[in-house]
């Protein structure tokens, strides 16, 4: 089976996003001022939101209330933008979109691939939970059966630590990368709900997604916190650091880093409601280039897989 091809995946993903920017905000652009006006709406201090933007407790309240259904919406929404985007990766969809909204199968066969793909990884997270505790306590009693000197002891019990560790975020990002990456070309192009297939052609090549999954999100991460220093002022983030420098050091109590940091928070929400249309407007901009590189990434790794030629409708890029 050939291996996903790293350098030509990630020239073709900033390719396409860069070239069919347009296209992709075409797509992109109502489903995600839904998500946003949603997350607005639910925003304390916000237009008919009545919730003092100072109250922490009843934040906290309200937002483990609303969680599970902005979740949801947001997944939802994300498999939409997800289907368009990687249809028009993989040729199969033409023209420059003004307004996309859809409810067709392929986003709720998406939707359900993701939410597989949850509960699947919640298996996992408790499996390799448990194999962690078992290689734990097998290498502790190793350990003290070894009989070591005080100082050898100590060495031998952080090498084991660091070693569960490594086995368990290790094993969850493998696992991770291997049944995500190809979601959705395979939803799109197979129509069908098949976690095992993406599992089946990222074969030997996880170190390949990983390098691919750094080129793309690294920038994207830089990009983003840039964007919030420019926003928020750099004053709110060095307040932020020297409250956590301050609690490393034991310089502030639970009780008062508590009240602090409700200060600090209170503060934060207080500015954001102040320039929510700017956030709005960087989360379209940078969200639009972000769904670009990221769906045509896995859309180009996927056919070049499968040997599958473009759609003759259109092949961006």
């Amino acid at each position: 089976m050939k291996k996903i091809p790293v350098f030509e995946t990630i020239a073709h993903a900033y390719g396409f996003a860069i070239g069919n920017f347009l296209r992709v905000l075409g797509i992109v652009w109502a489903p995600l001022a839904v998500l946003i006006a949603v997350g607005l709406m639910v925003t304390p201090g916000f237009i008919g939101n009545h919730m003092p933007v100072n109250d922490p407790d009843e934040v906290a309240r309200q937002s483990l209330r609303l969680v599970p259904a902005i979740f949801l919406l947001s997944l939802f929404i994300r498999a939409m933008i997800g289907v368009g985007v990687t249809e028009l990766a993989l040729g199969k969809r033409g023209g420059v979109p003004v307004v996309y909204f859809s409810l067709a199968a392929p986003v709720w066969r998406l939707f359900g691939a993701w939410l597989l793909f949850l509960l699947v990884m919640i298996l996992i997270y408790i499996g390799l939970i448990i194999l962690t505790i078992v290689v734990g306590i097998v290498g502790g009693i190793a350990v003290k059966a070894a009989a070591l000197s005080q100082g050898m002891n100590e060495v031998a019990v952080a090498l084991l630590l660091a070693f569960c560790a490594v086995l368990f975020v290790g094993a969850l990002l493998y696992v991770m990368a291997r049944l995500t990456f190809l979601i959705p070309p395979v939803v799109v192009n197979e129509g069908k709900i098949d976690l095992a297939r993406g599992w089946e052609l990222t074969k030997g090549s996880f170190w390949r997604i990983l390098w691919i999954g750094i080129a793309i999100f690294i920038p994207l991460i830089v990009v983003q916190v840039g964007a919030l220093l420019f926003l928020y002022g750099p004053e709110m983030f060095q307040h932020f650091a020297a409250l956590m420098h301050a609690a490393f050091q034991g310089q502030l109590r639970d009780e008062a880093l508590r009240q602090q940091m409700d200060v600090w928070s209170a503060a934060a929400r207080t500015r954001g409601l102040q320039i929510w249309p700017y956030t709005s407007a960087v989360t379209l901009i940078v969200g639009t280039f972000a769904y670009g590189l990221l769906f045509s990434a896995s859309a180009f790794a996927y056919r070049e897989i499968t040997e599958t030629p473009a759609s003759p409708l259109r092949d961006p890029i």
